[in-house]
């Protein structure tokens, strides 16, 4: 079903994505270790979570003593520097034809994804850990769907060149 000439899949998505251009191969990289970042990290939370004593009771409190306060939402200037950051390194990784675009690549996504998990904190949210989880579970999946896409024209690929 999924052979070609003789070849598995995972063969096949290896040619198609040696064949491709260097960006598609260092967004795969990014795209992939910024979602993996991101679930592991959240699931690593999750468990820590529900490891301690009244975790849900614990949670309502936190809820309670962190209301939002009078100022509201805080933007600190390194946020944008961020953002900035991330948007010449991304530039910068997927430009990169030399070769070692997957090599920085996938640093360049598990620093991005670690951030942007954070997104809250930074933002000087009182509540980070709860009122940002489903904002980074957005996050990741879009990510995720971002690589799987990807590794799908990866498969694609790799079949054209096997047949011509």
């Amino acid at each position: 079903m999924y052979a070609v000439h003789g070849d598995n899949i995972v063969m096949t998505s290896l040619r198609g994505y040696r064949d491709v251009s260097s960006a598609e191969r260092s967004s795969f990289g990014v795209l992939a270790s910024f979602a993996g970042t991101i679930a592991i990290a959240r699931a690593i939370n999750y468990v820590r979570e529900r490891q301690r004593s009244f975790p849900r009771t614990r949670g309502r409190w936190r809820r309670i003593y962190n209301w939002p306060r009078a100022g509201g939402t805080r933007v600190h200037h390194f946020v944008p520097g961020i953002a900035i950051a991330f948007a010449a390194g991304g530039t910068a990784v997927i430009t990169r034809t030399d070769g070692w675009e997957l090599l920085f690549g996938l640093p360049f996504g598990v620093g991005a994804g670690l951030t942007a998990d954070e997104i809250a904190l930074l933002l000087d949210v009182d509540n980070p850990y709860w009122t940002s989880e489903r904002f980074a579970i957005y996050q990741a999946t879009a990510a995720g769907l971002g690589a799987a896409a990807l590794a799908a024209r990866f498969t694609l690929h790799g079949r054209q060149v096997e047949s011509s």
